[in-house]
């Protein structure tokens, strides 16, 4: 709005005049590390936002802790965040260190969102909420990161973990990351809740994103237990749950997510969040 600052371009540093962190875990809570981001095309803004939206990604070079890894792919991320914030401003980044290099990973890691955190002038949302929540749920990872594009530093980011194949065996290694994972997208429209519409699928596929393979047994899965959830007498609820859903982590999720305020989440508008359904048949919401 009005209040925006006038942009000018930030300080030029190379990767030779920052500290570096090899010992330190990706997302230590006491590291910040600094990440350099280099494209061909000094017209990166406009590429990136040209893609935005679609699944392609722009290559370019990182370097980190002063090792190379050529061939990420990147590209802007996020609704409100990105609209609302005019080129030459922060927007937030999705990296795919793996893009070009199926064996490419970031100490064990495949994807970066680095997170503008438009919105919260404070920078802590996402930190403060997985420092909260560790103790009870599986949760993202997060941390801060420095972020230099071109050479020229474009401020501080939010390092949050992605929802994958690692974090799933990060949080269930018995199941090796198995089982199938559904995004839930953001919409200010959404009615993703786990409400039963019927019985078919293509009503569900409109809210729920499968990011694992494609399998008629995973929506029936997923079906099944939206029909449990709100077709159950309440007396009978908890015993027909129980071989469906991570009970305790779902009560343990909706009360962080009402005691944090979260204003695009759940229990505002059924929308913004993740679901994990094990190879034992067991759904686990994520936030």
């Amino acid at each position: 709005g009005g209040e925006r600052v006038a942009t000018k371009p930030g300080p030029k540093v190379t990767p030779a005049e920052v500290k570096s962190y090899p010992d330190a875990p990706l997302y230590a809570p006491d590291v910040v590390r600094t990440i350099f981001l280099t494209f061909d095309n000094p017209a990166w803004e406009e590429d990136l936002e040209l893609f935005h939206g679609t699944d392609v990604d722009l290559p370019a070079t990182m370097v980190v802790d002063g090792k190379e890894y050529k061939g990420v792919g990147v590209h802007f991320r996020g609704s409100s965040s990105y609209m609302m914030v005019p080129r030459g401003t922060k927007r937030s980044l999705n990296v795919s260190v793996d893009h070009t290099d199926s064996k490419a990973r970031l100490y064990g890691y495949t994807t970066l969102n680095l997170l503008n955190a438009n919105g919260d002038s404070s920078m802590m949302s996402s930190t403060l909420y997985s420092d909260l929540a560790a103790p009870h749920i599986p949760v993202p990872k997060a941390n801060f990161v420095q972020g230099f594009i071109n050479g020229e530093l474009w401020g501080v980011y939010a390092n949050l973990q992605q929802f994958n194949k690692t974090f799933t065996r990060e949080h269930w290694p018995q199941f090796k990351g198995d089982g199938a994972r559904w995004k839930v997208k953001g919409s200010p429209g959404a009615r993703s809740g786990l409400e039963y519409t019927g019985d078919d699928v293509a009503a569900y596929r409109q809210g729920y994103e499968l990011k694992t393979k494609d399998t008629p047994q995973d929506w029936q899965d997923l079906i099944a237990l939206c029909k449990v959830l709100n077709q159950t007498p309440a007396g009978q609820l908890e015993e027909a749950l129980k071989p469906r859903l991570d009970i305790d982590g779902v009560l343990w999720f909706l009360a962080l997510d009402v005691a944090s305020a979260n204003e695009d989440g759940y229990w505002v508008r059924s929308s913004d969040y993740s679901l994990y359904k094990d190879p034992e048949g067991v759904f686990h919401v994520i936030p």
